[in-house]
């Protein structure tokens, strides 16, 4: 099992220079954050060569960058001269240095310049913007299930990438669905938090319901943010509020039915989701009947035949 010797302190400051969490690596290498903090501390120096070239991945620099010094100048030192070869003469030697001296001096030249070339290249390189984006309807009843999309752009095609998504709820919601599930990330009673990699777009969604009054409005916000850029988080666009009312969220044009293009929008737009369950069957149920009607003493919706 091929091994490499890592120096944790050059470890913890590329991840902190980044605005990186532990958790972060871990997730992106699949190790614990005790784990991590373990190679941060020395008190695992080796680890495992492919785990060397993940969290190398993760920290956007070379396995190089983060082997210890000793390492590196023992793989990169020239192989030892031969105890029995006997010492040039002082003739010998000076007319050895002046034959190597200008190859010497191009190697260095060659070298500033690929150095000044690197160097443009990644300061000039652009930066990487997602763009997201909120999806949630214009209305709801109390109490009712609805869905809120949240649609990612804009990341890389060719390399995944970490995004940090954080939506604030409001404070009467409550959570009843998510998609993708939030192993890395966390929930809490007004806040969800994905943290996840993607590749060029992704979907995030979850169903809640909310309690107030009529016409009250419910008001949502976020941010995303992604490797790299940790400390630019811009909001995230689209819908940012909800209203409470008596028509359910499907009856775009609040006229108590559904008609042929809504059932197809519902089924073009949430249908595909893993993990987000929409009562389909309620909606078709409306589709199929003449309209439907909330009955406010019950608390329920009346489909009509």
């Amino acid at each position: 099992m091929s091994m490499v010797h890592v120096d944790g302190a050059k470890i913890k400051r590329l991840r902190e220079e980044q605005g990186l969490t532990q958790l972060y690596l871990a997730t992106a290498v699949h190790v614990t954050t005790d784990t991590i903090s373990r190679w941060e501390n020395r008190r695992y120096p080796s680890i495992k060569k492919e785990n060397g070239i993940k969290l190398a991945e993760a920290l956007n620099v070379q396995l190089a960058d983060i082997l210890e010094n000793e390492i590196i100048a023992e793989i990169a030192a020239p192989p030892p001269q031969s105890t029995a070869s006997q010492p040039l003469s002082a003739e010998k030697q000076k007319s050895g240095i002046y034959k190597v001296w200008p190859l010497l001096m191009l190697s260095l030249t060659l070298l500033g310049v690929f150095a000044t070339f690197a160097w443009f290249s990644l300061s000039s390189s652009p930066r990487l913007v997602i763009t997201a984006e909120r999806s949630a309807p214009e209305h709801c009843i109390a109490g009712q299930s609805f869905p809120v999309l949240i649609r990612i752009t804009g990341g890389p095609a060719d390399k995944a990438t970490a995004v940090v998504i954080r939506e604030n709820l409001p404070a009467n919601a409550t959570v009843l669905k998510i998609s993708p599930e939030i192993s890395g990330g966390s929930k809490k009673k007004d806040t969800i938090k994905w943290l996840k990699k993607i590749n060029e777009t992704a979907v995030f969604a979850y169903v809640i319901s909310v309690n107030g009054g009529k016409d009250e409005q419910i008001g949502f916000h976020g941010t995303a943010a992604i490797s790299g850029d940790p400390n630019t988080a811009p909001p995230i666009g689209g819908s940012s509020s909800v209203r409470i009312g008596h028509h359910h969220w499907a009856d775009t044009d609040k006229d108590n039915t559904i008609s042929d293009s809504e059932i197809l929008a519902v089924h073009d737009r949430y249908n595909e989701i893993e993990g987000i369950n929409l009562d389909i069957n309620m909606i078709e149920k409306m589709w199929l009947g003449s309209g439907y009607k909330w009955n406010e003493s019950t608390q329920m919706i009346e489909i009509l035949k």
